[in-house]
């Protein structure tokens, strides 16, 4: 009786928060996203991060056309460290360059401004190895290792 209490009570959810339940069944591609380049991100950055602005959109439910990128980098280095993808006023997806080899390994993506993903490259060999889902409150729903 609490499993099927728990499935109503689940089903209910995903109906009354709209993409909750289509956000939790998106599968990232295996292989992380190479970090555009700072001169890339002033022109046409969709062009730099390949398939990924259709990954980011599908996953988070945001307009390709209205995303926005801005990036930071470190002192001598050509590529961006930090990529913020915004909708607005809300943040969409973070990369991360945490060791400096050109290719993301920490993704945070975001719907309406809350996380619901992070994707993780934690041996960096350029192939997410954690998929963490995050419920509309903040909350780890699973982590998966991949």
């Amino acid at each position: 009786m609490t499993r099927r209490f728990f499935l109503v009570l689940l089903g209910a959810f995903a109906l009354a928060v709209p993409g909750a339940a289509r956000a939790q069944g998106w599968r990232p591609p295996a292989q992380m996203p190479t970090m555009p380049r700072m001169v890339e991100m002033r022109g046409e950055w969709q062009g730099a991060v390949g398939g990924w602005v259709a990954q980011i959109s599908q996953a988070t439910g945001a307009s390709a056309s209205e995303l926005r990128a801005t990036g930071e980098t470190t002192r001598g280095s050509d590529r961006a460290k930090l990529v913020r993808f915004t909708e607005g006023v809300y943040p969409v997806a973070t990369w991360t360059d945490r060791n400096g080899d050109g290719r993301c390994d920490l993704m945070e993506l975001f719907r309406q401004g809350e996380r619901v993903y992070q994707l993780i490259d934690a041996d960096f060999d350029g192939t997410a190895n954690v998929l963490r889902v995050y419920s509309p409150t903040g909350e780890l729903l699973r982590e998966e290792r991949l």
